[in-house]
């Protein structure tokens, strides 16, 4: 092909990518997406679905790689050294950015200077849930229960230093009931401890709780979201019940390394919003338990923050503490 007919084939494509809101030097390399988790779980899956998406948007092979291990960390130590050129993206817990800088002495990474955020996408809320066979009816039960026999002050949660870990750390201080953890290796063992009544009660993500709440296997008490759920309509809020201060939410995030330009940044978050508009997609997301959202990159950063600080006090209280 003759040099002038290359040289405006070229030129063509940059305009294409310009005009979706893709920078050109975007385009020059195939992304990898790293997953802090192994395949299958909720998170691998929407990174996976976004993957696709983006495929179409950038006009370039996007790869997932799960780096699983270290609690997420091991894919964050990947970006960190990754250049900032969006070949190589993140797709992880929002708990790397906002909990762990709390929980563990040797984090790795600073998420304010070693990652750059692009958008939310996805949120769940947590609920708090006994099992079925419990004389424990609501959570007003659960607080004389539990103040009555220490044996049901007990509470389960996927692992030690989790959100869920934490929420029963402040729910423990604002119910005023001296709660202890019994941590699990994930939540589908502490779904079964729960369903078994091998501990009294436990808190989970909704998409956990829900279907065995609605199979009459467990009952859900209360949730932790700003309003009532969806999967849990005839479930009460914790902000109902007169504790708004019990107010959570899980979620993943999306990120590249540190020094991402936000011409880049905000282009990404543009594609995550479409992405997200796919009807099939947003079903597929929804079936889970879960809630596709997205934002802008400083959205992102606030939220960040915020959430930051918000952990800190329950973060302390735990103990817990990780190399």
């Amino acid at each position: 092909m003759p040099a002038r007919l290359l040289h405006i084939v070229f030129l063509t494509t940059a305009l294409v990518f310009q005009s979706a809101g893709i920078p050109a030097n975007a385009q020059q390399q195939t992304v990898r997406v790293f997953v802090g988790l192994p395949p299958g779980g909720a998170v691998d899956i929407v990174a996976r679905l976004l993957a696709d998406k983006l495929r179409v948007s950038l006009g370039k092979n996007v790869i997932v790689e799960n780096r699983p291990g270290a609690s997420a960390r091991i894919a964050v130590q990947a970006i960190k050294s990754s250049p900032p050129d969006g070949s190589a993206l993140l797709v992880t817990p929002a708990a790397v950015t906002n909990l762990y800088p709390h929980l563990f002495k040797n984090l790795g990474y600073d998420p304010f200077k070693d990652l750059t955020p692009i958008s939310k996408l996805v949120t769940w809320d947590f609920g708090f849930a006994v099992p079925a066979k419990s004389p424990v009816k609501t959570v007003a039960d659960f607080v004389a229960a539990a103040k009555q026999d220490a044996k049901m002050a007990f509470y389960g949660s996927p692992s030690s230093g989790s959100p869920q870990h934490l929420l029963g750390i402040k729910m423990a201080g604002i119910l005023g009931v001296p709660l202890q953890h019994v941590w699990f290796k994930g939540a589908a063992d502490t779904l079964n401890a729960l369903v078994s009544a091998d501990i009294p009660s436990a808190i989970l993500a909704l998409g956990e709780i829900g279907p065995n709440h609605n199979s009459g296997q467990i009952r859900a008490l209360a949730t932790f979201g700003a309003a009532r759920s969806p999967l849990l309509p005839d479930v009460p809020t914790m902000t109902e019940l007169g504790y708004p201060a019990l107010q959570a939410t899980g979620g993943v995030a999306f990120y590249g390394p540190g020094g991402m330009s936000s011409e880049l940044s905000e282009s990404l978050s543009r594609a995550v919003k479409i992405a997200w508009e796919d009807p099939v997609v947003k079903e597929r997301i929804v079936k889970m338990g879960i809630t596709p959202v997205s934002s802008t990159p400083q959205e992102l950063h606030e939220s960040d923050v915020r959430e930051l600080e918000g952990w800190r006090d329950s973060a302390k209280a735990s103990g817990f503490v990780a190399d």
